[in-house]
């Protein structure tokens, strides 16, 4: 997973790189610029020295401070080797850069036809130095950049938490980005319909955990009369027996059905599962199921609600007789627990995995971890605290 940023880093680091790749590119082409005399600079001081000469106003050769103007043959020896190391057109100027500096050269006619020569040269010793100015004003730049970046972040900030209140709300608040709108409506309508899922289902929960409770109620009442009366025959005491253990169970399962539609933390306590999980395997070996109960004599302990615990093992039972074969391992740990057993060959109905879904809710609200996998032809159950 990528690195979380705020949205102004995000801009400092994405427009900085572009400035400075900018800076970089117009540092580069101004140094070209001033040292090729692209903005004919050099160009014009030459001609207006060539004018001079021209005009007689100069005496011919003219020598002083980086400046030459006359033939070739008393021109200085420094300058002399670069022009003769390369053929000048007349009315043409022409750069040769030295180790010691940098000389322009223009060649016209002279009065007397012959060719004449203007030179300047600039030393690196005497020759500032542009860097110091691109830095300072590149500095100066970084002002305006990073109010404007500042600016910026700030707005899309703003947007953002307008984009939260309004999740947080029920109102939708007018965004200055559409895009931030719309995400909040969809969001809104995404927020709506998990809501309204969210309480159907516990209505439909709550629906039929009463509507199973009542009748139990009733059947319950109805065995308590019956119970009651002296004549009862004796075949009749082991169906009464059957329909009360039923009667119990189902109501534990409303029960629990019910605090699973409605989650609450507050109802959790501590308790120690070890005894739940021996009644538990007395429970279903009268059903056929024989589970093999390891690492009980350790106690474990866990905040739960009894009620959802015990329909969890209820589910993993079921499972377990329906789809499965032989003998239910059940191993407890400090850390978790873990069922297993084969699947069963003749089982060709998969089910609607109702009991994995309650399982996995049960394990959601105790804050437990459940998952399933595969071993060949195990089925195994994991839990993990």
């Amino acid at each position: 997973m990528s690195k979380k940023q705020s949205i102004t880093a995000y801009l400092v680091r994405r427009i900085g790189a572009l400035f400075v790749l900018f800076v970089l590119i117009w540092t580069l082409v101004a140094k070209w610029v001033y040292h090729y005399a692209w903005d004919d600079t050099t160009e014009f001081y030459l001609h207006q020295d060539l004018e001079l000469a021209l005009s007689g106003q100069l005496s011919l050769p003219y020598h002083f401070e980086g400046k030459y103007i006359g033939a070739l043959e008393q021109m200085p020896a420094e300058y002399r080797s670069s022009v003769e190391s390369a053929e000048i057109m007349f009315a043409h100027t022409a750069l040769f850069a030295t180790k010691s500096g940098d000389i322009y050269i223009l060649k016209e006619q002279g009065l007397d036809e012959e060719p004449l020569y203007v030179v300047h040269y600039f030393s690196v010793q005497d020759s500032p130095s542009l860097m110091p100015i691109f830095i300072i004003l590149a500095g100066t730049m970084l002002l305006p950049l990073g109010f404007i970046i500042w600016r910026i972040g700030a707005n899309v900030s703003n947007e953002a938490d307008n984009v939260l209140g309004s999740v947080a709300n029920s109102e939708i608040k007018p965004s200055r980005f559409s895009e931030f709108e719309q995400f909040a409506a969809v969001f809104k309508t995404a927020q709506f319909a998990q809501q309204h899922t969210l309480d159907q289902e516990r209505l439909f929960a709550a629906f039929l955990s009463h509507e199973i409770r009542t009748p139990l109620t009733k059947i319950s009442h109805s065995m308590s009369r019956i119970q009651q009366i002296d004549d009862v025959p004796l075949e009749a005491l082991d169906v009464l027996e059957t329909l009360a253990l039923s009667q119990q169970e189902l109501s534990q399962i409303a029960q629990g059905i019910l605090l699973l539609s409605r989650p609450n933390s507050s109802q959790l306590q501590s308790h120690v599962l070890n005894h739940e999980l021996e009644q538990w395997c007395a429970k279903w070996k009268d059903h056929g199921l024989n589970i093999d109960l390891k690492g009980a004599e350790k106690q474990v302990t866990q905040t739960v609600h009894i009620t959802l615990f015990n329909l969890m093992l209820t589910q993993i039972a079921k499972n377990a007789l329906q789809h499965g074969q032989g003998t239910l391992a059940a191993f407890v740990f400090d850390k978790g627990m873990r069922f297993e057993n084969r699947v069963g060959i003749n089982d060709l109905s998969s089910g609607y995995g109702l009991g994995s879904k309650i399982t996995k809710q049960v394990c959601d609200c105790f804050g437990w971890r459940v998952s399933n996998p595969s071993y060949g032809e195990q089925y195994v159950v994991e839990i993990t605290f």
